[in-house]
């Protein structure tokens, strides 16, 4: 297995476990991705999120509660690609996970989620 590899699996069970939580763990898991991983590109973050969200879809029944975790981590990685975007049209750095933290400042959804 490569290094990129396991920095993606690491990132994929981060979010699987908080995705999962009974609790409302999701709120923060952007955040927390962020913290955590400073340095890696911001789409990682929002890779893993996909990642994650399909690895729960494929391991739950659609009947299962575990779906809407799925889902909530979809939305989480569109959210992410839009302020990535956002961050593009507006001339903003946007190599570093950390860059994220002054678009929040403009935007502040994720700071305030």
């Amino acid at each position: 297995m490569t290094m990129m590899s396991l920095r993606i699996e690491e990132r994929v069970a981060f979010a699987i476990e908080r995705l999962l939580r009974a609790d409302d763990s999701w709120r923060s898991l952007v955040r927390e991705m962020v913290e955590q991983w400073p340095e890696e590109p911001p789409l990682e973050l929002g890779f893993a999120l996909v990642s994650a969200a399909s690895a729960i879809e494929t391991s739950f029944t659609e009947a299962s509660p575990a779906r809407d975790a799925a889902m909530q981590g979809y939305r989480l990685a569109a959210l992410v690609s839009m302020d990535v975007y956002a961050m593009q049209l507006l001339g903003m750095a946007r190599e570093r996970a950390s860059d994220l933290l002054a678009y929040w400042d403009i935007d502040p959804f994720f700071a305030k989620l």
